[in-house]
C-alpha cells in the first residue's frame, strides 16, 4: 500500500514538473526567444554607440526575428557581433549596408522568409537578402537554406569575398529569380582565395566547415523542387519542410515553410474553434492555438491582441480590443475627438468617424458663409471657405457630446438636424446662453429629426425664433430631461397651423410624448409596437416578424424564409439556406454537405468538407481526405478515402503527393495516397517488379518478379524461384542437361527408345556422326554416317520427276526474258521519235543529234510563235538579260489582236544566258494560278522572246503610291492575302521565289494582282530544303539575314520578304530602311531591330509581321498559314486597320468594259486587221463578250458594299496609261492614274529598338558565338543600288528545271559550239553546265566568264525625274512605232 501511495506521489511529482518544464520552454519561447526586428532601411542613426547598444540588447538570445534584421551603418571594425549566432529565423527581409566590420558570421541562420522586402529606390527588383556598400570581407551564412519570397542583391561590397561562389538555386524559391552583383566602384574587386578543396561546390568562408550544404538540386526529380535528406526516390522531405529535413515526415523539418505546431510542421494552426455536430454548434477548442510568425501559440505574447486565431499588433476597423481580444463593433467602433468653438470647413473632417465629442460643438452661420479669422492682436489668420450643410454629414457617427449643442445658422438647405440622427446622449458639462446643454436659435430648420437622443443629462433646452421649426412644441421635453434643475424655453417658433397646413405633424403611431419629423421612425414612443426605430400597428408575421414582448417587434434571424416563432435561427417555419438539425445556417458546416436545404453528414473519412455522401475525393464525395486509394487505372481518380492511421490495403504501396498533380488530385497535396502494386506484386513498398521493392505474386528471376520463368529457366515451385537451365538446354525440367525440353546444339539418345536424351555441344566419341532430320526438333548424334543410308535408299523412279522441274525452270526464264527485251526496245523507239519530233519543231537538221536531260517534261501549254506574229510598242523597262516591250500578238491565221508584255533578248547575249530564259519559260508556263502571271508563248528566233500577259494597271507599289487617299483597308488586306496565296502555291510546287518585293506585283484589276518576275526563282528537289545561291544581285533590304550572310534560300526567306512586302503596303509604298545604308542592315536584323508599326497597322496585323521576321527561320509561319491569316481578317478589315476616312474611300474602279477599251486603243494603231481582245479572252473562248457583258451589268447592279473590293465601289475614273509608247488617234489622251506621283513619301521612322519586346521576356536575339549565321561578317559586296553583289563567278553545276525531253542525267561536261551554231539549236539543249541564280541580274558574272568576249554597250536609260528608290526597277516611257518582226519560223505548239 505504501508501495502504490510512493509510485502515485512519485507520478504527481513528476507530472508538475513536466507542466511547469513546458510552461517554462513556452515562457522561454515567447519572451526570450522570439524578438521584434526594425524598419528603419538604411537612414543613419543619430547616435552610433547607441545604436550598436540597441542591436545588443534586442538581438542578444534571440532565435526567431519577427520582421526585419537591419545591420546598418556599423562603422567600427572591431564591434562583436556575436550577439547574432542565436538567430535561426527572420520573417522579413535581412539587410546589412555601410558595414565596415569585416567579417560578419550568421551561424544559426536557416531561413529568410521575405514576408517584408527591401527595395531599392528607382528599382522595382524586390530584395529578402540585400548587402550593400560595404568593406565588408567575409559574409558566413553556413545554415542558410531557404530563401521563401524575394531575391538577392550585393552593391558595390568592393572587399566582400565567397558570395559569388554560392549556387543560389539551392537557397531561392522561385526558380526565376538570380542574384544580382553590381559593382559600380573605380576601385577593382578584391581578389579573394578559393574554397576549401573539400567545398563541391561554393563556400561562405575559408575552411571546410564554410562548405555549402544542399538538400534542393541534388534530390531525385520524385522530389519535385522540394527538399530531400537523401538522393534516392524515397527520401524526399514533406511538403510543409523548408531548409531539409532528416526524414520523410512532417516533424522531421528542419524548419516549417507555413506554421510549426510544437515541432510538428502544419499547413494551419489548430483551429480555435470546432464544430461540435451533437449540439449543432461552433464551441472552443481545447487544441486550438494562435498564429505566431510561422509558429502556433497557445497564449499570444503580452504585446500582442488576438484576433481570429491570430496574433495582431493592432485590431482592424471593424474591431476593438476587449481584455487583449479584437471583437466586432455594435456600430461604428469607439472614436474619441476634441470639440471647438466653431465648425467649419477647415475642421469639419477631423470629426469623420467620431462617436464622442470631448467638449462642445457650436454651428453658425459663418459654419455656412466661411470668415476670415482675426486674432485678437487684430492680425488675419487663415481664410476659410464656404461650406455646403451637406458636409456635415461627418456626424453620423456621433452618439455623444460631452459639452452643449449651439446651432444658430441658417442657409436654404440647412432644413433639419438628421445628420445627428444617431446621437443619443448631450451630457451638459458645459452649459451656454440661457445655461442651455441644447440652443437652437434663428436657424432655417423645419424640423429637429434627432430620432435617436434620449438624454439631456444637465443643462435646460432653448430653441427661439426659429420661424419655420415645427415639432419643437410637440415634444414632451421632460421625458428626455434628467436634471431637476432643467428647464425647456420655446417661443417664437413656427405656427402649429401652419405646420399643419403643410402637412408637418406626427405620424399616427406615435405617442402623445410628441415626435421629432413626419414618419413612424421618429417618434419618441410608440403608440401601440415598436418594430427597431420605427412604431407600427402590430407583429405581422407574414412580414418576417415576431412578437418579442413588451410591444415590441423583432424580425425574423436573416437565415429564416418568410416566419418564424420567434428569436434566432432555431425558431424559422423554414431556411433560408440550410438546415442543420434544428437551426437554419447560412452553409452547411464543413463536415456536411447541403442535400435540398437540408446538412447531410459527410463521410467520416473526408477531410476539408464534401458535395456528397460519397467515401471518394469529387462530385457527390470527399473534397479532400487525410489519405487516399487511388485506382489502378486512372491515376486521376480517387476509388476510396481512408483515415490518415489507416494503413493501406494488400496490394497498394504509399506515398506523398506532391504539388505537381492537376485536378482532383491537387486536393491531395502533401497527403498520403495509396497507389496500386505492379500486377505481379503480392506488396510492394514503391512501383516496380525489382525483388528489393515488390513482394512477387509468382515468382522471382534474378532480382526481379516474373508471370512466369523465361525460357531458359525452370520454376521451383516450393520456393516460387526461376533456376536457370544448363547451359545445352532450350527449356528444362530440372537443373541437369538430361531434363532439357529441347537442345540448343545436339542430343544424345540415352536409350532406344529415344525417350531419354542428354544434350551436348558436340557429339561424343561413340557417336561422331551429326544426323539432321525434318521430324525432329533437333539434330541428335548417331554412330551410323546418315549420307551412306540417303543414297542407299534414293529410288531411281524420282530421277525423272526432279529432272523435269529444272528443264521447266529454264524455260519460264527464258519467256521472262524475251518479255522483258521486247519492252525496253519499244520504249528505247519511242524516246528517239519523241526527239526526232523536236529537233523538227525546233528547226534541228534531221541528222543532228539531240542531248537528253535528267529532267521530267514540261506539262503547261507553252506556245512556240514565230517572230512575225509579234510587234514591239514601247519599252516598259530594262533587265540584265534585254528590254521589256509593250505589244501586240498577232496569231497567224486567225483574225484577232492581243496586247502583251514581250521580254527580248539583248543582241550579243551570250548563248547560255538563252538557255536560262528558256528555263525561267518553262518555269511560268508550269504555273497555273490566278495570282501568278501567266507565260503566253516563246519565240526562239535570233533573239530569244518571252510573251507574257499585259498587266493594265502596272505595278502595284506605283499603284498604292498614287492612289493613297483611295486605298482603304479592304483592299490592302485583300492584296495581302492575294500575294500569300500565289506564294502558297510556289511553296506547294518547291519553288523559291527569291525576289519577292511590291515592285514585283502587278495589278490587273483592282481587285486581281499577280506576282511576277519569276527571273530569281528555283525549284527545290523533292528531298532538298535549303537552296544555296552561287551568284547573282540580291535585294538586301528585303532578304532574311541567312541570305545576305550565307546566301541560302528557302521558302522560309521567301516568308520574310512577305513581311517587308505586306509594310511596304501597309504604309503606301514606303521605302524599307529607308535612312539606313544596305551594308548596315544585315547588323540592325542582328540587333533584333525590325521595320516600325505602319501606322494604320494594328497590334495584331504587325505581331504577324513579326512572325515573318524571325531569326529562326523554322520559327516563321508558312504561307498557307499566313494567306488563312489575312483572308479571315478581310472579312472584317476596319477592326485591323486603322485607316482615316476608311468607309468613304473609292478605288478607280477598272470594270471589263474599260478592259476593251483600252484593249481596242492598244490594238487600233496595228496596221493589220482583226478583232481586238485580251489573252484571257483569247485563250478561253468560253468568256464572250456577251458573258462579260452580262457579268459586268450584274456586277454594277449591286450593292456598293458587296463588290470587289468591298469597300471601293465602281465608278468611272480616267483609265491608267498603259501603252504611252503606241501611237494613238489624235483626240486620245494618256495619262497615268489622273495625278503625277509625289516625289517622298510622307516620313515615317524606319525601324524600332526592338518590336519583339512585348511577345516575351525570353531574348529572341541572343546568339552564342559559335552561331552560323553570326560567325563570321565580312563586309557586303553592295553596288550603287543597295543589291548584294555575288561573291565570286560560278563555275557550279547547271541548276536542272523542268525540260521537254527525257530523265537520263547529263554529263557534267559539255563541249562549248561555235557561236554560229547558237540560231539554230534550241536553248532548252544545254550547252554548258552554269548555275543560274538571278535571271535579271545574271549578265553581271557573264563579265567573268567571258572575258575573251568584247563587252556589252551600256545602257542608255533616261530616267524620270524622281526620288525613286534604287532598290526598284525603274521603268521607262519612250515612244517607239511598231515594226513587224523579221525571222519566220512554223507555230508550234507542246
Amino acid at each position: 500500500m505504501r508501495c502504490t501511495g510512493l509510485a502515485l506521489l512519485l507520478l504527481a511529482a513528476a507530472a508538475q514538473l513536466s507542466t511547469a518544464a513546458q510552461h517554462s520552454k513556452d515562457s522561454y519561447v515567447m519572451k526570450g526567444k522570439i524578438c521584434i526586428g526594425t524598419s528603419g532601411r538604411m537612414s543613419v542613426p543619430a547616435n552610433r554607440d547607441h545604436h550598436y547598444q540597441n542591436l545588443r540588447d534586442r538581438y542578444t538570445n534571440c532565435t526567431y526575428v519577427d520582421g526585419n534584421l537591419e545591420l546598418v551603418w556599423l562603422q567600427d571594425i572591431n564591434l562583436d557581433l556575436s550577439f547574432l549566432k542565436e538567430i535561426r529565423e527572420v520573417t522579413g527581409y535581412v539587410l546589412i549596408s555601410h558595414v565596415n566590420i569585416r567579417r560578419i558570421v550568421l551561424p544559426n541562420l536557416m531561413i529568410i522568409r521575405g514576408r517584408n522586402l527591401f527595395q531599392l529606390n528607382g528599382n522595382t527588383d524586390e530584395f529578402a537578402l540585400l548587402v550593400a556598400r560595404n568593406t565588408l570581407e567575409i559574409l558566413e551564412l553556413p545554415a542558410l537554406r531557404d530563401i521563401l519570397t524575394g531575391g538577392v542583391g550585393f552593391f558595390d561590397n568592393d572587399n566582400l569575398c565567397y558570395v559569388n561562389t554560392i549556387n543560389w538555386e539551392e537557397i531561392l524559391a522561385g526558380y526565376q529569380l538570380k542574384p544580382m552583383y553590381v559593382h559600380n566602384s573605380t576601385l577593382p574587386e578584391r581578389r579573394c582565395p578559393p574554397c576549401h578543396k573539400n567545398c563541391v561546390a561554393g563556400c561562405w568562408g575559408p575552411g571546410e566547415l564554410s562548405c555549402q550544404k544542399f538538400s534542393k538540386i541534388n534530390c531525385s526529380p520524385q522530389c519535385h523542387q522540394g527538399r530531400c535528406f537523401g538522393p534516392n526516390p524515397r527520401e524526399c522531405c514533406h511538403l510543409f519542410c523548408a531548409g531539409g529535413c532528416s526524414g520523410p515526415t512532417q516533424s522531421d523539418c528542419l524548419a516549417c515553410k507555413n506554421f510549426d505546431d510544437n515541432g510538428v510542421c502544419k499547413q494551419e494552426c489548430p483551429p480555435m474553434r470546432r464544430y461540435n455536430p451533437a449540439t449543432y454548434s461552433w464551441e472552443s477548442n481545447p487544441e486550438g492555438k494562435y498564429a505566431y510568425g510561422a509558429t502556433c501559440v497557445k497564449n499570444c505574447p503580452e504585446h500582442l491582441l488576438r484576433d481570429s486565431g491570430a496574433c495582431v499588433r493592432s485590431c482592424p476597423d471593424t474591431k476593438k480590443a476587449v481584455d487583449g481580444e479584437c471583437v466586432s463593433c455594435d456600430g461604428p467602433c469607439p472614436k474619441n475627438c476634441q470639440g471647438v468653438e466653431v465648425v467649419h470647413s477647415g475642421n469639419i473632417d477631423t470629426f469623420r468617424g467620431c462617436t464622442v465629442i470631448e467638449g462642445s460643438l457650436t454651428i453658425l452661420d459663418q459654419t455656412f458663409d466661411g470668415f476670415q479669422e482675426v486674432y485678437p492682436n487684430f492680425t488675419f489668420g487663415l481664410r476659410y471657405t464656404k461650406m455646403h450643410p451637406n458636409e456635415l454629414e461627418v456626424f453620423s457617427t456621433l452618439q455623444e457630446v460631452t459639452g452643449f449643442l449651439n446651432i444658430q445658422a441658417s442657409h436654404p438647405d440647412f432644413r433639419n438636424l438628421s445628420f445627428f440622427r444617431n446621437l443619443e446622449i448631450i451630457d451638459g458639462r458645459q452649459l451656454t446662453e440661457l445655461n442651455a446643454a441644447l440652443y437652437i436659435v434663428k436657424t432655417s430648420l423645419q424640423s429637429l429629426n434627432l430620432r435617436s437622443l434620449r438624454k439631456v443629462r444637465s443643462g435646460s433646452v432653448a430653441i427661439l425664433e426659429n420661424p419655420e421649426l415645427c415639432f419643437a412644441s410637440e415634444i414632451q421635453w421632460p421625458v428626455l430631461m434628467k436634471s431637476s434643475t432643467g428647464s425647456a424655453l420655446l417661443q417664437r417658433n413656427a405656427d402649429r397651423a401652419l405646420c399643419e397646413k403643410q402637412g408637418l405633424t406626427c405620424d399616427e403611431q406615435c405617442s402623445s410624448e410628441g415626435c421629432w419629423s413626419s414618419g413612424p421612425d421618429q417618434c419618441l414612443s410608440c403608440k401601440s409596437y415598436k418594430l427597431k426605430d420605427t412604431c407600427v400597428q402590430g407583429c405581422n408575421t407574414t412580414r418576417g416578424i415576431y412578437d418579442a414582448g413588451n410591444k415590441i417587434c423583432e424580425f425574423c434571424d436573416v437565415e429564416c424564409l418568410g416566419e418564424c416563432l420567434g428569436p434566432g435561427p432555431s425558431n424559422c417555419t423554414q431556411c433560408r439556406n440550410a438546415r442543420d438539425g434544428p437551426y437554419c445556417v447560412s452553409q452547411c458546416p464543413v463536415s456536411k454537405y447541403n442535400e435540398n436545404r437540408e446538412c447531410m453528414s459527410c463521410h467520416e473519412n473526408c477531410a476539408n468538407g464534401c458535395t456528397g455522401p460519397r467515401n471518394t475525393v469529387g462530385p457527390g464525395g470527399c473534397k479532400s481526405c487525410d489519405k487516399a486509394i487511388v485506382s489502378a487505372y486512372d491515376p486521376n481518380i480517387v476509388e476510396q478515402c481512408l483515415k490518415a492511421e489507416e494503413p493501406c490495403p494488400d496490394g497498394y504501396y504509399q506515398e506523398y503527393s506532391g504539388p505537381h498533380e492537376e485536378g482532383i488530385m491537387k486536393s491531395l497535396t502533401g497527403k498520403s495516397v495509396c497507389r496500386k502494386c505492379h500486377h505481379r506484386c503480392k506488396n510492394c513498398t514503391a512501383y516496380g517488379i525489382h525483388i528489393t521493392v515488390c513482394d512477387c505474386l509468382k515468382y522471382s528471376a534474378g532480382e526481379q518478379c516474373e508471370d512466369s520463368c523465361p525460357r531458359d529457366h525452370y520454376p521451383d515451385n516450393t520456393n516460387f524461384h526461376c533456376v536457370k537451365c544448363a547451359e545445352e538446354c532450350r527449356g528444362c525440367n530440372g537443373p541437369t542437361s538430361t531434363e532439357c525440353l529441347a537442345c540448343r546444339n545436339y542430343r544424345v539418345y540415352l536409350a532406344s527408345n529415344r525417350t531419354l536424351f542428354n544434350c551436348t555441344a558436340s557429339c561424343p566419341a561413340d557417336k561422331p556422326y551429326k544426323v539432321f532430320d525434318d521430324n525432329m526438333e533437333d539434330p541428335y548424334c548417331s554412330d551410323m554416317d546418315p549420307t551412306a543410308v540417303a543414297f542407299h535408299g534414293l529410288e531411281e523412279e524420282h530421277l525423272p520427276a526432279i529432272l523435269g522441274g529444272i528443264v521447266g525452270c529454264i524455260l519460264l526464264l527464258i519467256v521472262f526474258a524475251g518479255v522483258f527485251g521486247y519492252q525496253w526496245m519499244q520504249r528505247v523507239k519511242t524516246k528517239e521519235n519523241t526527239m526526232m519530233m523536236t529537233m523538227r519543231m525546233s528547226g534541228f537538221e534531221d541528222n543532228e543529234p539531240l542531248k537528253p536531260t535528267n529532267v521530267k517534261p514540261n506539262l503547261a501549254k507553252l506556245r512556240i510563235v514565230k517572230e512575225a506574229e509579234l510587234r514591239k510598242g514601247g519599252i516598259l523597262g530594262y533587265g540584265a538579260f534585254g528590254t521589256v516591250y509593250k505589244g501586240v500578238w498577232v496569231p497567224e491565221n486567225e483574225n484577232v489582236k492581243i496586247p502583251v508584255a514581250i521580254k527580248v533578248l539583248r543582241d550579243g547575249t551570250c548563248p547560255n544566258n538563252n538557255k536560262e530564259i528558256l528555263e525561267e519559260a518553262y518555269f511560268m508556263a508550269s504555273v497555273d494560278h490566278p495570282n501568278l502571271l501567266k507565260l503566253l508563248a516563246v519565240c526562239m528566233a535570233s533573239q530569244l522572246m518571252l510573251v507574257t500577259q499585259l498587266m493594265p494597271l502596272g505595278c502595284l507599289l506605283d499603284y498604292v503610291r498614287s492612289n493613297k487617299d483611295k486605298i482603304g483597308s479592304k483592299p490592302l488586306l485583300s492584296w495581302c492575302a492575294q500575294i500569300a496565296r500565289g506564294m502558297a502555291y510556289l511553296e506547294e510546287l518547291r519553288m523559291v521565289h527569291r525576289d519577292l518585293a511590291l515592285r514585283n506585283v502587278l495589278l490587273q484589276t483592282p481587285g486581281c494582282i499577280k506576282i511576277t518576275d519569276f527571273g530569281l526563282a528555283k525549284f527545290l528537289d523533292t528531298n532538298e530544303e535549303e537552296y544555296k545561291a552561287e551568284g547573282g544581285k540580291m535585294p538586301i533590304k528585303w532578304l532574311a539575314l541567312e541570305c545576305i550572310q550565307h546566301r541560302v534560300f528557302t521558302h522560309k526567306s521567301d516568308v520574310w520578304a512577305f513581311g517587308v512586302t505586306v509594310w511596304e503596303l501597309l504604309t503606301y509604298g514606303a521605302r524599307p530602311y529607308e535612312n539606313t545604308p544596305a551594308r548596315d542592315v544585315p547588323e540592325l536584323l542582328e540587333k533584333g531591330e525590325r521595320l516600325p508599326q505602319p501606322p494604320i497597322c494594328t497590334i495584331d496585323v504587325y505581331m504577324l509581321m513579326i512572325k515573318c521576321w524571325m531569326l529562326d527561320a523554322e520559327s516563321r509561319p508558312t504561307f498557307k498559314e499566313l494567306a488563312d491569316q489575312f483572308s479571315k481578317m478581310a472579312r472584317d478589315p476596319g477592326r485591323f486597320l486603322v485607316v482615316k476616312g476608311d468607309k468613304l474611300m473609292q478605288l478607280p474602279s477598272y470594270s471589263a468594259h474599260d478592259i476593251r477599251e483600252l484593249i481596242k486603243s492598244i490594238g487600233m494603231p496595228v496596221d493589220v486587221p482583226g478583232v481586238v481582245m485580251d489573252a484571257e479572252q483569247y485563250l478561253h473562248p468560253k468568256l464572250d463578250d456577251e458573258q462579260r457583258t452580262e457579268t459586268d451589268s450584274i456586277d454594277k447592279s449591286k450593292p456598293q458594299e458587296n463588290r470587289s473590293p468591298p469597300p471601293t465601289p465602281i465608278g468611272n475614273p480616267p483609265l491608267p496609261e498603259l501603252m504611252s509608247a503606241i501611237p494613238v488617234s489624235s483626240n486620245s489622251t494618256m495619262w497615268y492614274n489622273g495625278q503625277i506621283i509625289p516625289d517622298q513619301p510622307p516620313p515615317v521612322p524606319r525601324y524600332c529598338p526592338d518590336p519583339l519586346n512585348g511577345i516575351t521576356k525570353v531574348d529572341l536575339y541572343k546568339y552564342e558565338p559559335n552561331d552560323k549565321y553570326l560567325s563570321q561578317q565580312p563586309p557586303l559586296p553592295v553596288d550603287e543600288e543597295d543589291y548584294l553583289m555575288p561573291a565570286s563567278c560560278s563555275r557550279g553545276p547547271s541548276v536542272r528545271y523542268m525540260d521537254l525531253i527525257g530523265d537520263a542525267h547529263l554529263p557534267e561536261t559539255v563541249g562549248v559550239r561555235p557561236l554560229s551554231h547558237y540560231h539554230y539549236i534550241p536553248d532548252f539543249i544545254p550547252v554548258r553546265p552554269r548555275g543560274m541564280d538571278n535571271l535579271e541580274y545574271h549578265m553581271m558574272n557573264d563579265n567573268c566568264a567571258n572575258n575573251n568576249q568584247q563587252p556589252l554597250p551600256p545602257f542608255q536609260i533616261q530616267r524620270l525625274p524622281s526620288n525613286s528608290n534604287s532598290e526598284e526597277t525603274d521603268y521607262m516611257t519612250t515612244k517607239r512605232e511598231l515594226v513587224p518582226l523579221t525571222h519566220h519560223r512554223n507555230e508550234t505548239t507542246v
